[in-house]
């Protein structure tokens, strides 16, 4: 990944940031990533961040 392609990623961060995030879209951000099911339940390798969340 070149300079310039973390430069863009984080600008689109910051962006959304501002924007602000509602829960769905965030939820289907981790269901991207893998980190949750479809259900908002997270899946096996990151069950511990439910215990940080709570």
């Amino acid at each position: 990944m070149s300079d310039k392609d973390l430069e863009l990623l984080v600008e689109l961060a910051k962006e959304k940031l501002r924007k602000g995030v509602s829960k769905e879209d965030a939820i289907e951000s981790f269901v991207k990533a893998g980190i949750m099911d479809t259900q908002g339940e997270y899946t096996e390798p990151y069950r511990q961040l439910e215990e940080l969340a709570s």
